[in-house]
C-alpha cells in the first residue's frame, strides 16, 4: 500500500475506465517530474550558480529522462 492511501480500490472491469486511468498516471507522471526537474534547475540557477537558463535546461532534460524511466516501469506492469 503506498504511504497516505487508506483506500484500496478494486480495478475497473471496464476496459476504457482501466485504460484511461493508466493515461491519467502516465499523463501525471511525466508532468510531475518535468516540474520537478525544471523547479530544481530554476532553483540551482537562481540561489546557486547564477549559470543563466542551462541550469533549468539541464533539470528539464533529467525530469524528461526520470518521466520516461516512470513510463517505461509503468508500462511493464500493465500486464500483470
Amino acid at each position: 500500500m503506498r504511504a497516505g492511501l487508506d483506500i484500496d480500490m478494486p480495478p475497473s472491469n471496464d476496459p476504457f475506465y482501466a485504460g484511461l486511468g493508466q493515461a491519467v498516471r502516465i499523463g501525471t507522471e511525466l508532468l510531475a517530474a518535468l516540474i520537478v526537474g525544471g523547479g530544481l534547475g530554476w532553483a540551482a540557477d537562481t540561489y546557486l550558480f547564477a549559470s543563466g537558463p542551462w541550469g533549468m535546461v539541464v533539470g528539464l532534460i533529467v525530469g524528461v529522462t526520470a518521466g520516461i524511466r516512470n513510463v517505461m516501469r509503468a508500462a511493464q506492469n500493465w500486464s500483470k
